[in-house]
């Protein structure tokens, strides 16, 4: 591997890394505990994986994998802090966790929670179980 590809590389993994810490950083930020243990998780992540090759379809998967991990940090996991008057979480939802919000011309609808949802969830009612598209018989 040329000396300029191998930089290219390393540059990759870099950014990937930053990309990782600020979405932590803003996912985590005024909980100590939290934002140690993915500090922690992200660097042991990193040390199992410095002697993967640097180029390939391996290391593209890892930075693909480091790409998946940063969105899901970003637009798919919401904190709630506890407001112990009340007993209740709150959670301040975002544009960016709503699914559909890309968009200026759509309006994404979100459910409030509500005893009525939580009971839904909860009691799901009747389950559907579907065919299996397996060949394999069952007895």
């Amino acid at each position: 591997m040329s000396a300029s590809a191998a930089l290219s590389a390393r540059a990759r993994v870099l950014a990937g890394y930053r990309n990782l810490t600020r979405a932590r950083i803003k996912l985590f930020k005024g909980d100590d505990f939290a934002m140690k243990e993915s500090g922690r998780q992200l660097r042991e992540q990193f040390e199992l994986n410095k002697n993967a090759p640097n180029s390939g379809p391996a290391f593209e998967a890892l930075l693909q994998g480091m790409d998946e991990a940063a969105h899901m940090l970003r637009h798919e996991i919401v904190r709630g802090d506890l407001n112990e008057d009340t007993g209740r979480y709150e959670v301040k939802i975002q544009r960016e966790h709503v699914q559909g919000s890309d968009s200026d011309d759509i309006k994404p609808e979100i459910e409030p929670i509500t005893e009525e949802t939580v009971r839904r969830m909860e009691n799901p009612g009747q389950v559907e179980v579907c065919k299996s598209s397996s060949n394999r018989k069952t007895e």
